[in-house]
């Protein structure tokens, strides 16, 4: 019930308020304010036509946007127009008075509208205020509202920029009726808080001007760049599983956590690829390169992983190599630059040591020599001869993917970079 009556008041307030702004024509007012009220507005003026004496003659209607906050679609602005009302005119030495302040539901106001505004125009702009000079210029500057399409390019994200246009204009009024003059440049300077993903970049304005249409209509554009700040944090898990992927080739191929690592990051790539799915704009047509590029890491690092687990079974295998790749190797390897790559020298020590097989420590830790037979010793040779070579194949096949992934890596990154670049 309490709240029943705050209500009625504040209603019955409001009312009172409409009321006294109201001009009422049938008193006389004492002041030179309310006298010249009376002769401008109770004396043969119509709000709903246009203000100028030759009816033949449009009215000159000028239109500037005061830009304050700007999201994604959204325009927070303060339109301002101005025209010549022929029938607010008066004498300012006998009122006193140079200027006046009054409701635009008491004066004819030009019909201005968004075109291609995103929901309805009918509540677009809030009830404002105009002022009104001695010569009959009329000013109104009515906070507005205005939700329009963006054409944003995602190929570049998060880059990327988006081309923000919004068309205003009058839908009754042709051109013969009204004139509207747009001022060039719009003003961003009162924009003190900034938006948390977008920087206003550029806002300019132009009139269009079509053959077949005959409604005047001012297009304000509006440049957008995506603040990139955050995504450097984003994106770099994404970077360094990348770099895994390069440093994991200089491991052994026979080693287990060459094959652990690899299936780590490749389960990382699928999350990754997961997660940045989301946070990736769904507005565009092109798909963003960032995606592309880890799309291809992740078939890198499988194919890293194919590729690792048939060198394994090379290295293990009791069989020749190929004779190709042996040449291969071993003319690499007498390089001095290629003994340094394929670790030639410590590829040799290893398998010294790990393929000594002419004595043995007994129990008691003395050392035993075997003997053994010539035919014997010629055969362990040539199967560390031949497991060296694998060892030396296997190693230069790493190092030739080595390369192939970094020149992939590499041509990748050149297209990930904006094409504004």
């Amino acid at each position: 019930m309490l709240l029943s009556r705050k209500s009625c008041v504040i209603l019955v307030f409001l009312s009172l308020l409409g009321l006294a702004t109201a001009f009422n024509c049938d008193g006389e007012p004492s002041s030179n304010e309310g006298k010249l009220r009376k002769k401008l507005f109770c004396y043969n003026y119509d709000k709903t036509e246009r203000p100028i004496k030759n009816f033949s003659a449009a009215v000159n209607v000028t239109m500037n946007v005061h830009d304050e906050r700007k999201s994604i679609l959204t325009v927070f602005v303060w339109l301002s127009i101005s025209w010549q009302d022929e029938y607010l005119t008066w004498d300012r030495m006998e009122y006193g008075i140079d200027k006046l302040i009054v409701e635009s539901s008491e004066i004819w106001t030009p019909t201005i509208i968004p075109f291609n505004n995103y929901k309805s125009t009918e509540d677009a702009c809030s009830n404002h205020r105009c002022e009104v000079n001695q010569l009959g210029m009329v000013l109104c500057v009515p906070p507005c509202q205005y939700e329009a399409f963006c054409a944003s390019n995602t190929a570049n994200w998060p880059f990327d920029t988006q081309n923000c246009s919004m068309s205003l204009g009058t839908w009754v009024e042709d051109v013969e009726k009204i004139e509207i003059n747009e001022r060039t440049k719009i003003t961003t300077y009162y924009i003190d808080v900034p938006h948390s993903k977008w920087k206003m970049v550029a806002a300019n304005a132009k009139k269009l001007q079509y053959d077949n249409d005959t409604y005047p209509t001012v297009e304000y554009t509006f440049l957008l760049e995506r603040h990139i700040a955050i995504y450097g944090a984003i994106l770099t898990p994404g970077f360094i599983m990348a770099l895994l992927n390069m440093g994991i080739l200089w491991m052994s191929c026979v080693s287990s956590e060459r094959l652990y690592i690899l299936c780590g990051t490749c389960l990382g790539h699928f999350s990754y690829l997961e997660y940045l799915y989301w946070r990736v704009p769904y507005h565009g047509v092109a798909v963003p390169k960032l995606l592309i590029f880890f799309r291809d890491s992740l078939l890198i690092n499988v194919a890293i992983l194919t590729f690792t687990i048939m060198l394994r079974h090379m290295r293990l295998s009791t069989g020749n190599s190929s004779n190709v790749f042996d040449k291969l190797a071993s003319k690499a390897a007498s390089t001095n630059v290629g003994s340094i790559l394929l670790q030639s020298e410590r590829v040799g020590n290893v398998n010294k040591e790990e393929n000594d097989n002419h004595s043995e420590p007994n129990a008691d830790g003395d050392t035993v020599n075997l003997v053994v037979e010539a035919a014997e010793v010629k055969i362990d040779e040539k199967h560390n001869t031949n497991y060296t070579k694998q060892v030396l194949v296997a190693t230069f096949l790493d190092r030739i993917l080595f390369v192939c992934c970094l020149f992939s890596y590499i041509l990748m990154l050149f297209n990930v970079l904006p094409s504004e670049f």
